[in-house]
């Protein structure tokens, strides 16, 4: 094994290193735009592209240890696809796959799976594209473009309660116009759903709105549309399905107000709830059927109740009122529907399109902003308790920053690719991985060899050093007078178990002509007898006091910052009732005139830091070069009605 006190020593080398940029809490500077429409930033070891967060309200309920799932995109996002983060708004995964909708996890036959929408959304506010499940290593299993020759739309992709799936269509046809004003001879875009098996994607449902519904009915006039084929009227304008226990279809219609039920097996229209041919008596004094320009409705409590998110606007051209999330108990013997619950954000915003709500576990309500990148957790009393932009609030509205739908999840993802792994300087002591996907790494081991090509052995190879995980992307420092020209990076799980491993780089070494095994320790690759058990315990023993060693380090620069937060917080507002002082500081929300406030903070902080980092060979901490790059906006590729989807 070596010297012991060669070993110990090289095993107190563990180091926090972080190449992230962090998120912003209640920052001026990011919701007047200064950081940029797109606050993004990019890394040394990886080509993927991240969008950096303000924590607006921050509180318990953002360290609630899930993964956020969204899909960035819009005039200012040059990386438009699937992407999760986790609770501190680190990456964790994405791809760019261009124009991403619907991005969620979904379960079928009790296995998670990654899914959305990817294609061509610039057919006048929906699109025809393809449908994706995602295993856990983040491969296709299943992909569906839809069938009867028709192609899925962007608007919904959803796994049912029976593991089916069912999505959205628009189909181009003809039809009669004239009792709206229009020629005998129009056309329409249908509002169309299917019904598929997932196994085959053998049809086995399909409803159309025009054979069931009137034209009267929709809120949005033709507006000059139906007359010609290339200029189809949307009249309906689907955008949620959902299938209850019994077999039958809830639909959210857009343009009518509505949410309508359908029998599963006859298409025909069971009831509407909202919109101009309403069937329910309203307890709520009409909160609960006054829904406008709606998405992503819901069932609950087995058909007792309904979530949605309620736009209440559709921008130009609409009254405009702040958005909200809505919950409805449903009584369908007695027909009545009653509000449980209404979710506001704290600082009114109005979506005009988009949107998604969730019910998390805990009890908590997640609402999606949709057209402004921004999402709130909400507790079951209605008050929000953690809420988070993605772009800046002054370009809200303006298309810059969107993801149609916002969740969160428990998550477990084990990619199939190897960590990636750099040393930008050859010469130098830092390098940098990072794993896209992987969620249980832990600790990173950093291990040597002088093989001439050391992809091909199974080792051994030379433990030199350990950290923790921070983040994306962990910076790797590499000791001082390391003799080994090949070096890798190995994952490890909270126990200790390796995951995976990156290829070797090569560096310059030392010219020392110690010997190896007498200055290292060993961790042989494979499954030899007799030295498996010793090798688990050596990586649970790293990572341990990796940990530990990160954690103190870091508690102690959070504990500063909070401390200087707080003194400057008491200096200028005196000091009210007890405890008040701290829980504005840490929960409050941005308030308008507070500029100057929060730069002085910023600034003391930064001071600070730079403090810190001057003498961060004493704290034996590691360099942090990554800096925030912000995103030109990009040019906009195709012409697209954002204010219908």
């Amino acid at each position: 094994m070596g010297a012991f006190p060669s070993f110990f020593a090289l095993l107190l080398f563990f180091l926090c290193a972080h190449a992230d940029v962090d998120a912003y809490y209640q920052s001026t500077k990011f919701e007047t735009g200064q950081a940029g429409k797109w606050p993004t930033q990019r890394f040394k070891s990886s080509r993927a592209i991240a969008p950096v967060l303000d924590f607006v309200q921050y509180g318990q309920a953002c360290r609630d240890g899930l993964y956020t799932f969204i899909a960035p995109r819009g005039d200012s996002v040059s990386s438009a696809g699937p992407m999760i983060l986790d609770q501190d708004g680190h990456l964790v995964w994405t791809e760019v796959r261009g124009q991403t909708y619907g991005m969620d996890m979904q379960t079928y036959k009790g296995e998670n799976f990654v899914t959305f929408w990817t294609g061509d959304d610039t057919i006048v506010g929906h699109g025809q594209g393809s449908y994706y499940m995602l295993n856990s290593n983040y491969q296709p299993q299943y992909v569906f473009r839809g069938a009867n020759g028709l192609r899925g739309d962007l608007h919904e992709f959803h796994i049912t309660v029976n593991d089916t799936a069912v999505y959205t269509i628009y189909d181009k046809i003809p039809a009669d116009l004239s009792s709206v004003g229009g020629p005998k001879k129009g056309w329409l875009w249908d509002g169309t759903f299917q019904e598929v098996d997932v196994e085959t994607g053998e049809l086995l449902f399909q409803w159309r709105a025009s054979q069931h519904l009137p034209f009267d009915e929709a809120y949005r006039s033709r507006e000059g549309h139906g007359n010609h084929a290339s200029d189809p009227w949307d009249f309906f304008h689907i955008n949620s399905i959902d299938k209850d226990e019994k077999g039958n279809f809830l639909i959210s219609s857009r343009n009518y107000f509505s949410l309508t039920y359908i029998d599963g097996r006859t298409g025909k229209i069971i009831w509407k709830l909202g919109g101009k041919a309403n069937m329910f008596k309203d307890l709520s004094d009409g909160a609960a059927t006054n829904m406008s320009w709606q998405h992503h409705a819901r069932w609950r409590d087995g058909g007792k109740s309904i979530t949605l998110f309620d736009n209440s606007g559709r921008g130009e051209g609409a009254p405009i009122h702040p958005s909200r999330g809505l919950w409805i108990d449903v009584d369908q013997e007695n027909m009545t529907a009653k509000v449980r619950g209404q979710y506001w954000n704290p600082t009114p915003i109005s979506s005009q399109s988009q949107g998604s709500v969730q019910l998390l576990e805990n009890g908590n309500v997640l609402v999606g902003y949709g057209f402004n990148a921004a999402w709130t957790e909400f507790n079951p009393d209605g008050e929000a308790v953690c809420e988070v932009h993605m772009g800046p609030k002054k370009f809200f509205d303006q298309g810059h920053v969107i993801s149609y739908r916002a969740f969160k999840y428990p998550w477990v993802g084990k990619p199939t690719s190897n960590p990636d792994w750099v040393v930008l300087d050859k010469k130098g002591n830092t390098g940098y991985v990072s794993w896209n996907g992987a969620t249980e790494v832990k600790t990173w081991i950093l291990e040597g060899s002088n093989a001439a090509k050391p992809e091909h052995d199974t080792g051994p190879f030379v433990f030199l050093s350990a950290m923790p995980k921070t983040g994306f992307e962990t910076t790797v420092s590499i000791p001082e007078g390391n003799i080994y020209k090949q070096l890798r990076v190995v994952g490890l799980d909270k126990l200790g178990n390796q995951l995976g491993a990156s290829r070797f780089v090569e560096v310059e070494a030392s010219n020392s002509t110690t010997d190896d095994s007498e200055d290292f320790p060993i961790i042989e690759d494979g499954n030899k007898s007799g030295h498996d058990s010793d090798k688990r315990m050596l990586r649970f023993i790293f990572f341990l006091v990796g940990f530990i060693t990160c954690a103190g380090t870091c508690g102690f620069v959070i504990a500063s910052n909070w401390a200087i937060r707080a003194y400057y917080f008491r200096r200028q507002n005196g000091s009210p009732a007890r405890g008040n002082w701290w829980n504005n500081l840490r929960f409050g929300r941005v308030k308008s005139g507070d500029d100057d406030h929060d730069d002085d903070i910023e600034d003391l902080c930064s001071e600070m830091n730079e403090l810190i980092a001057a003498h961060a060979d004493e704290f034996e901490l590691g360099d942090d070069d990554s800096q925030e790059d912000i995103e030109e906006r990009r040019a906009e590729d195709g012409e697209m009605d954002e204010g219908n989807i």
